[in-house]
């Protein structure tokens, strides 16, 4: 059956026309519009501001993608045996990740000529750009550095390979030359060795030569089938020498846990005997009192009997505070405020301290102490909070370094303080004094301009020398590895009273903890939960525990530095995530700490550690994971 088909194209035209006839009678319409939607609407270009942050989008996807190719290639160059070496997949990524490293910088430039252009002036959104291109330019430095590393960890393991392949065949031409010497074989003692005489046919058939050539073959034959002989003994040689160094780290491991058992053990046994021995004279005391009221030497008895059973029932409080070297009292846990929201630092600094907290940490470097100062002010202008109640916590920055009094003159003037109850050494190194930033000086490469003719016992000897001015209660040192302290502390005559870490169970850095409660230096943890939604917070340990006592995973992680002595920061600028934390510490029992260890022990014997925090100096600080 045929279909009649209508023609409804002037239908659909006079549609259309009625509809623009509507848009063009609303004109108030498009004044609701904001500038930037209108010239989208008119099908003109989007706003600058999303041009820069699309480029900045794009440069930070292109770095991660480095870091991945970046990984893959330590992987590679990690290898060091002769037998899986692929040296042809190697050269091609290093050349790969030479070029994105190359893009990246010049896109990094081109995005600060941007920045520039559009934000002549300075204001709000162009100090945001520069932050964000501060972070770019920190992110591409790192993997630099890691770059850097990975390929002098191939150097190395390439030397070390050709050293042994040259040995190795240094070796075995000695032993064919000396077997060829003392061969009775025709093929030493004919006088026809195959050179050929004058006027004869090279190509020309020799029935001595053909004999001389089979037996040569053989020989070399024997030759090769010794050489890889020998290749796989020296391969097994390595495979076992690794097995037995997985052993030895094993080994090793359970030594550490039955050395640190015995010092809490020994730490238990000297409290309970002091504790006995406080008990007894107290005894002695009333047992003179009370001798002549039997009633109450009963129930003194009961009290005695009953005293086993409820101790196991009473939970015992993380302590508050401990004692450092200098006899001062440090609080368990205190206020962050590194990468505190400008703006927002004043008002956290007075909740928290009118909320529990005795203890601030603040940096010249987080150019934030003029805001903690007005905090400070107005929690002591309250009346509730006085001056020696707070331990006040500042750092000399790297551009101080060898000023270090002139750096504690400007954080005390920002706080608005005569002193600080601790000053430390903020990282170990001396970036330009006369450079183009007070903070992050730099080439005209963009890299740090960091001076590299530096001893940072020089500053400890300033640091030292400020206890005599009063303006601190006591000194140390922040980002100190074990090499570093064990540079440092020969040439001390003071102690550092504190070492300011990033320390969490994913990184426990136990051989600084180690030789810091040799010495007596107290550990203060940054970075405790790792990082905002780090994988700590979903780890399967730190998870079960805070099921088990019925509290949030960042309250385990607090607490785990409490149970190892230890000062623990907490960053915060939210009153409710402030007050939180500092309510949130629990005890951790035996067991508890057991699976945490046993979680960060996991993590060092695959080389497996997290570090959230590691400025991009380019400098090797000697920490275990960034070798």
């Amino acid at each position: 059956m045929a279909v009649a088909i209508n023609d409804r194209t002037a239908e659909f035209r006079h549609i259309v026309s009625a509809a623009k006839r509507k848009q063009v009678a609303k004109p108030g319409s498009q004044r609701l519009l904001g500038s930037s939607q209108q010239s989208a609407a008119n099908g003109d270009a989007k706003p600058k501001r999303s041009e820069f942050a699309r480029s900045a989008a794009e440069i930070g996807r292109g770095i991660s993608a480095t870091m991945g190719k970046l990984q893959k290639l330590a992987q590679l160059a990690k290898k060091r045996s002769l037998f899986d070496d692929n040296p042809v997949e190697v050269n091609e990524l290093t050349f790969i990740i030479k070029q994105d490293l190359s893009r990246l910088n010049e896109d990094i430039r081109n995005l600060q000529v941007l920045s520039r252009r559009l934000h002549p002036k300075p204001d709000q959104e162009g100090e945001n750009n520069k932050n964000i291109l501060l972070l770019l330019q920190g992110k591409l430095g790192d993997v630099s550095a890691n770059f850097k590393d990975v390929l002098e960890i191939r150097t190395k393991n390439i030397q070390a390979s050709r050293s042994r392949t040259e040995a190795f065949v240094s070796n075995v031409g000695q032993h064919a030359q000396l077997s060829l010497q003392q061969s009775a074989s025709p093929l030493y003692g004919t006088p026809n060795r195959g050179t050929p005489s004058p006027g004869n046919d090279l190509i020309s058939l020799n029935p001595v030569v053909d004999q001389q050539m089979q037996l040569q073959m053989m020989e070399e034959g024997g030759q090769n089938n010794y050489i890889q002989q020998r290749g796989q003994a020296i391969e097994a040689i390595e495979s076992t020498i690794n097995e037995l160094g997985s052993i030895f780290g094993q080994l090793a491991g359970m030594v550490s846990e039955q050395s640190e058992m015995i010092q809490r053990i020994d730490a238990n046994t000297e409290d309970v005997v002091d504790n006995v021995e406080g008990a007894q004279k107290e005894l002695l005391k009333y047992w003179s009192r009370v001798s002549s009221n039997r009633w109450l030497l009963a129930k003194m008895f009961g009290v005695l009997h009953l005293l086993p059973s409820l101790s196991g029932t009473v939970k015992m409080a993380p302590p508050k505070s401990f004692t450092l070297n200098t006899g001062a009292k440090i609080p368990s846990i205190g206020l962050g405020t590194w990468q505190s929201p400008p703006g927002q630092v004043t008002s956290a600094v007075s909740y928290a301290l009118q909320n529990g907290y005795t203890l601030i940490d603040g940096a010249y470097c987080y150019a934030n102490e003029d805001e903690v100062g007005r905090g400070l002010a107005e929690a002591f202008a309250s009346g509730e909070i006085k001056r020696e109640d707070v331990f006040v916590v500042s750092k000399v920055w790297t551009t101080y370094n060898t000023r270090v009094e002139e750096g504690l003159d400007k954080s005390l003037k920002s706080l608005g303080l005569e002193y600080v109850d601790l000053f430390l050494v903020h990282w170990p190194l001396l970036m330009n004094p006369d450079g183009n930033h007070d903070r992050f000086p730099t080439k005209p490469d963009g890299t740090r301009d960091i001076i590299q003719d530096y001893d940072h016992v020089d500053t400890w000897k300033q640091m030292e020398a400020l206890l005599k001015t009063g303006k601190t209660k006591a000194i140390g040192v922040s980002n100190y590895s074990k090499l570093y302290l064990e540079q440092l502390l020969p040439h001390a005559t003071i102690i550092p009273a504190v070492n300011q870490i990033e320390n969490h169970p994913a990184l426990p850095q136990q051989e600084i903890v180690d030789l810091c409660r040799e010495k007596g230096i107290h550990i203060m943890a940054y970075s405790p939960l790792g990082s905002t939604g780090g994988p700590l917070l979903s780890a399967e340990p730190v998870v079960k525990i805070a099921e088990k006592h019925g509290v949030k995973p960042s309250s385990v992680l607090l607490s785990y530095h409490a149970a190892r002595g230890n000062t623990v920061l907490a960053k915060s600028v939210t009153p409710e995530r402030i007050k939180e934390n500092i309510n949130s510490l629990i005890d951790l029992d035996e067991e508890d700490q057991a699976e945490l260890k046993a979680y960060s022990d996991k993590l060092v014997a695959e080389k497996k550690w997290q570090r959230f925090v590691y400025p991009p100096f380019g400098v090797n600080f000697g920490f275990p994971d960034k070798q």
